[in-house]
């Protein structure tokens, strides 16, 4: 009979952060938009005499990761050079932070397998430098070096994760709160979003941990939970059959199902760890961390649970959170919160349908929160029509700019003289005698080809409701 095992899982995330310029250089941090080779400069190629700068940018965004996950803020922190080498590391070393990261002891709280509340510890958050990428092409290895010192952080949980369920819950939460506060795109397919889980397990009610494997570079959610999940039960396997587990990174291969090995796993004493010599201790002045704070939007979970007391429904959540869009909604309405629905309403009727239309993802759109916000105003205020609004909102989303100036541009300003909607309708009403005779006799379906006729007679600028009112008061009731 097997013995019962208990599962340990702990998560790496690497994430790129959503800066300008690089973690040490004024290089783009555009990895893919450029051709390769191209973002790159004598410091991110590590080049001889050249000297890295930290990227206050980046460090500001971690720190307010940190504070966003609950963890303590070092107010002194460093960066050292991590040894190894590996065709995409050009320097043959990286600089990352081990003794004193940004941040340490922080938590995300997931839902865990017995259905309670789970806080999942966070062990460390720290910055560092991306490496190269390599690209496999016609039996040959190339490395692109736009890749090279993009700002990076890591952030690593305690071993507290009991199956790989947890696990993919806790990263897809992860990922939803740096996105939302606009720290990372998070973008797995572009690589921007990166994991990594260690898996153990041991004999139920055992006080030390079993043999750790690393599931390397994960590619997507239901991977992670897979390799796990085949993980744990190939350990299962191994000792139940009196074998011995060997400490080793794993990959995983998505059309068999199965991982396989890469290489022994590391510690940290491979690494051979030693300051940065190039870089001094750096404070984070306490001043900063409290600006940092006031300026934080409300947290994510107090975010979705304002939504849900405004009545905005679960699948509408739903909705906004798997199109990245709770960011932009917040910003949208933070200066009329009372209208939230209103604009979540807006945002997964009309944006989505430019989302699917158009294949470009919201936050790679031109569309700005202010200046979406600023065309539902001009809807709800009469002064752009649905399909007014409609054609402003295409504009912004393609090519960017402000909603007042499309609209005027392109002539969409709702008519509001009252005396020329008349008029428009007095020459409808005159030119359509044998549709009001119609209408008169009782056939009071053609009263919305003559509200059609005004519309263009006013070239569509007219606010239908006005104009409804209007003609419903020139045409009378039928007289049958």
């Amino acid at each position: 009979m097997s013995t019962e095992y208990e599962t340990t899982v702990g998560v790496e995330v690497h994430v790129e952060l959503l800066t300008r310029t690089k973690m040490f250089c004024s290089c783009l941090n555009a990895p893919q938009d450029v051709p390769p080779n191209h973002a790159t400069c004598p410091v991110c190629l590590g080049l001889p005499g050249s000297l890295p700068v930290i990227n206050k940018e980046a460090l500001r965004l971690g720190l307010r990761a940190a504070l966003a996950l609950n963890c303590q803020v070092n107010e002194v922190i460093w960066f050292e050079r991590k040894n190894y080498i590996y065709p995409d590391l050009v320097k043959g070393y990286q600089i990352s932070q081990y003794e004193q990261p940004l941040g340490e002891w922080g938590y995300l709280t997931i839902t865990g397998d017995d259905g309670n509340e789970k806080k999942v510890t966070i062990r460390r958050l720290h910055l560092e430098e991306d490496t190269s990428k390599l690209i496999h092409a016609d039996g040959a290895t190339l490395v692109d070096n736009n890749r090279a010192s993009t700002p990076l952080m890591e952030i690593v949980t305690e071993p507290v994760l009991r199956s790989g369920r947890e696990a993919e819950e806790y990263v897809r939460k992860l990922r939803a709160v740096l996105v939302y506060y606009g720290i990372s795109r998070c973008r797995l397919q572009r690589g921007e979003m990166r994991v990594e889980a260690n898996v153990s397990i041991a004999p139920k009610g055992s006080d030390t941990l079993g043999t750790r494997t690393e599931i390397k570079n994960q590619a997507g959610f239901n991977h992670m939970r897979s390799a796990i999940e085949y993980e744990v039960k190939r350990h299962a396997e191994v000792l139940d059959a009196g074998g011995t587990l060997t400490q080793q990174t794993m990959g995983w291969d998505d059309v068999k199902g199965c991982t396989y090995p890469q290489r022994s796993k590391e510690n940290a004493h491979d690494y051979r760890y030693f300051p940065e010599p190039d870089l001094p201790p750096a404070r984070i002045a306490p001043e900063w961390v409290k600006t940092e704070k006031t300026v934080l939007p409300c947290s994510y979970e107090e975010y979705l649970a304002a939504l849900r007391s405004q009545g905005l429904g679960e699948p509408d959540i739903e909705a906004l959170s798997r199109n990245d869009a709770l960011g932009f909604l917040r910003e949208a309405s933070e200066a009329e919160p009372d209208k939230t629905v209103l604009y979540a309403k807006r945002l997964i009727k009309d944006v989505f349908s430019l989302v699917n239309s158009t294949g470009v993802p919201l936050d790679e759109a031109k569309l700005t929160p202010a200046a979406f916000r600023d065309a539902v105003v001009m809807l709800e205020s009469g002064r752009l029509n649905g399909e007014g609004f409609r054609k402003v909102l295409d504009t912004l989303y393609r090519e960017g700019g402000e909603a007042e100036s499309i609209a005027a541009a392109a002539d969409l300003i709702i008519e509001k003289n009252d005396d020329a909607v008349r008029e428009a309708i007095t020459k409808v009403l005159a030119e359509s005698a044998a549709m009001v005779a119609e209408y008169k006799g009782g056939k009071v379906a053609v009263r919305n080809a003559i509200f059609g006729r005004v519309m263009k007679e006013l070239k569509k600028k007219g606010d239908p409701k006005a104009v409804g009112a209007m003609l419903d008061e020139q045409l009378g009731q039928p007289d049958a």
